[in-house]
Parts: C-alpha cells; structure tokens; sequence
C-alpha cells in the first residue's frame, strides 16, 4: 500500500516538473515572441504542438526514469530533450514568420527551463527514495566471478538495492528459500533451469521481486508468440529474418539519413581530416577490415585517431584505458565520436546499416567464438553504426554481454526501433563512459 501511494506521489511529482517546465516556455514565449502569438486556437495548438514533442523525447531519452538511472543522467536527458524540442519550435516558429526570430529569447528560456528543472529533478528523486527505501537484495548465482563483479557494479552505481547476501545455486534448496524470505528481492545470475524453477516460483509465493539475468534461450522466448496445437500452448520464437517489406524500407532509411548526414556534416567531416593530416603530415582516413552480415568481410572508414604504427607489431588490439597511441586530436574525435563519421559511407555503400551489431575485427572475433560459439549470431545482420550494445553498453563490456544484447536487437527489431536507437544515439555522446578503454593488461574486452 505504502509502494503504491509512494507511485501515485511519484506520478504527480513528474507531472508537475513536466507542466513547470512547459509554462516556462510558454512565458518565454509571450515575454520574447509576442509578435509570433495567434489568434484563437493558435496558440493552444502551438503550446499542444511543444508538449507532443517534448513527452515524445522525454519517453525516447528515459527522462522520466527516476529511480531507474542515477540523477546526473535524468538531468542530462531532460537538458537534450529541452534542447532538440526548442531548436524544433524555434525553427517551426521562424518558418511560419518567413524570417529567424531572435536567438535571445531561445536561450533565455532554455536557460530558466534547466535552472528550474536541475533543483526539481533532485528533489523528485530524494522524494522517490524517501517512499521507496533501498532493496534488500540476494543474488543467487552460478558463476561467482560474474556475481562478484556484479555486486560492485550495483554497490557502485545504483541506490536503488543493498546485496544482504549473494549465494550459490549449489546451497540446499531449502536455505536458500529461508534466506528469499528474509529478503525484499532476488537476482537470479545464470543458474540452472531446474533451481530457477523452483525458486522463481517461490518468489511469486511469497511476493518478491524477482530480477533475471537473461541468457540466450531467454531472449528466444521474450520475443516468442504463442502457438496453439489444439489446447496445448507452445512458444514460437522469431529466429527468422524480418519479410521483404521491412527489409527494403530500413534499407531505405539507410540510404535517406546517411545521404543527409552526409551533406549536413560535410563541413566537420572536413575540418576533422585537415587537422589530423596537418597534425602529423599523415594520412587522415584509417581502413581496416571488419565483419559483417554472414560472416562477409568488408572495408570499414574512420578517421585516423592513433599514431600510423600504432599496430606495427601485428598485434590486433582494442583501445586501452589512456593509450597513449592515440592523438591529442585522436582524443577528442573518439569523446565526440567523429571519428566514426566516415562510417556513414558504409551504410550509404551498403556493407553496413545505421543500426546494428557493431562489426567486429575479424582476428578478435575468432578469439571471441573460441570461448562463446555463438558470438558468430551476431553477423545474421548486417553490421550497423550504432546499436542496442553501443546505446546500453560501453566500449569495454565484456563480448558475452555485448553478444546478449545484440541478439535482444536482432529478435526484437522493428523499423521504428532502429529510429529510437537512432534518436538515443545523440544521448551517448554525453556520456564518458561509452568510450572508456579496456584495462592496459588486456588486448581483447575478455
């Protein structure tokens, strides 16, 4: 009871930020656009128009997820869905007047939005772990290295749970059930079926929530549909490629927005080769061969980032944590990721789509397949620019998680998906850690 008027609190607390936050562009634009005001109805659509927009991104970049993410990001994510919905109303604004309205009155009111929303958004998350105290959690697990790496990563970085204890599946069954119960909610971590059976179903007895590392059977059946034989359901995973229709129009989409890109970021792409060509008297574009869709080999583009014998020895490597074979201008280009630009003539080229598994080295991909054979799933598409692995994961996540989350992509895909990877991708560039390095000691993310 306490949980869900602590829901229903939370509910009215995000709406009120929402509403706060739309009244002060309406001032804004009163105060600075009064000339662009309609008569009637006008201005009732316009202000319907912004809230349409602004929710719209709201949803796409997570801004309503207090409690889920931590409150820099919440902030950074309303701070980019302000930003693109104001650029979008100023422009749509500038049109209808036949001339661009002042660049003043834009930024004042971005700037009051995100003033007032930064103290809200604490506030609002202080709230949310005031009525939801943190979780007494339990991981049960089957592979104690994974489960101690985990524990840290929740200890790190989330407030939501406390680990009360982290136990193995080989535990009598019956301890492990008193120990659910003293609990507020377990994690299962890669155990086998027959216990996750039994205890899963205790969990439901007895109210606990209950939180599933997914392995590769799991996603199969996430995004399976129910078949019927007479009265006997069964469940009937995707495992086939999307029809003839969807796979023309995301070519289609390929074609149209890497076009676009192109012509619109033309005048960085050349600033970006001009520095790093005078910077070092060396060639500006990098080639290196990756794999794609079926295992095909293919020539990838980007912009040169690290010194030209950064691989003299042979040796395929990825990235360490501050290499010191990449550039001063290498650094910045990678932050931002421009040096992925040139990419965008893959995609137009067609041995690559603006989504998808990102394509591996073919020498690190065959290290990878000798210790997870089913890393090779993730060519049954075509190599993409970006992806669920690069929106959700980082540089250096391990292969196995990158691997699940790719064939989440592949068994969910749906064009508008794509354009909702597409739309986040912009979100990722804020975000340090989804370029960080793997450790020094190490070539591959193993």
């Amino acid at each position: 009871m306490i949980r869900k008027m602590g829901d229903i609190l939370l509910f009215f607390a995000k709406t009120l930020l929402f509403c706060i936050v739309l009244s002060i562009y309406f001032i804004g634009q009163i105060i600075f656009y009064e000339h662009t005001l309609f008569y009637y109805w006008g201005n009732y659509i316009i202000i319907i128009l912004y809230a349409a927009y602004l929710y719209f991104l709201c949803r796409i970049y997570q801004a309503f997820m207090i409690g889920s993410l931590n409150p820099t990001e919440i902030i950074l994510s309303w701070i980019l869905c302000l930003a693109v919905t104001n650029t979008l109303q100023y422009l749509i604004l500038s049109l209808v007047q036949s001339s661009l309205l002042s660049i003043f009155g834009f930024l004042a009111v971005l700037t009051a939005q995100i003033i007032i929303l930064i103290p809200l958004t604490l506030l609002i998350d202080k709230l949310y772990y005031h009525l939801n105290p943190v979780q007494k959690a339990i991981i049960i697990y089957g592979d104690g290295e994974k489960a101690n790496i985990f524990q840290k990563i929740v200890e790190r970085n989330h407030k939501k749970f406390e680990i009360s204890n982290v136990i193995s599946q080989d535990e009598a069954i019956e301890t492990i059930k008193s120990i659910i119960e003293s609990s507020d909610c377990v994690i299962f971590m890669e155990i086998n079926e027959k216990s996750r059976s039994i205890l899963m179903e205790h969990c439901f007895l007895h109210n606990k929530r209950s939180y599933i590392m997914p392995a590769f059977s799991d996603i199969m059946i996430n995004t399976a549909e129910i078949a019927w034989i007479s009265d006997i359901p069964l469940y009937l995973p995707k495992s086939s490629e999307p029809d003839m229709g969807t796979r023309f129009m995301k070519r289609c989409m390929d074609i149209f927005i890497s076009l676009f890109a192109i012509v619109l970021l033309s005048p960085i792409m050349l600033i970006t080769w001009l520095l790093i060509v005078l910077y070092d008297r060396q060639k500006g574009i990098y080639k290196q061969v990756r794999v794609t869709k079926g295992g095909k080999l293919f020539t990838l583009y980007k912009f040169r980032s690290m010194r030209t014998d950064a691989e003299d020895d042979g040796i395929p490597r990825l990235t360490t944590k501050d290499d010191d074979r990449i550039t001063p201008i290498g650094r910045f280009i990678r932050k931002t990721r421009i040096d992925e630009l040139p990419q965008l003539f893959n995609v137009l080229a067609g041995s690559m789509s603006l989504v998808g598994p990102r394509p591996e080295r073919p020498e690190i991909a065959k290290q990878y397949e000798e210790i997870y054979p089913n890393f090779s799933l993730r060519t049954k598409v075509k190599a993409g620019l970006t992806g669920f692995a690069q929106i959700h994961g980082r540089y250096n996540t391990a292969p196995d998680e990158k691997l699940l989350m790719d064939i989440m992509y592949i068994e969910r895909f749906t064009i508008w998906q794509d354009c909702r990877l597409i739309l986040q991708t912009l979100k990722v560039l804020f975000k340090p850690s989804s370029t960080e390095g793997v450790d020094k000691d190490k070539e591959t993310a193993l």
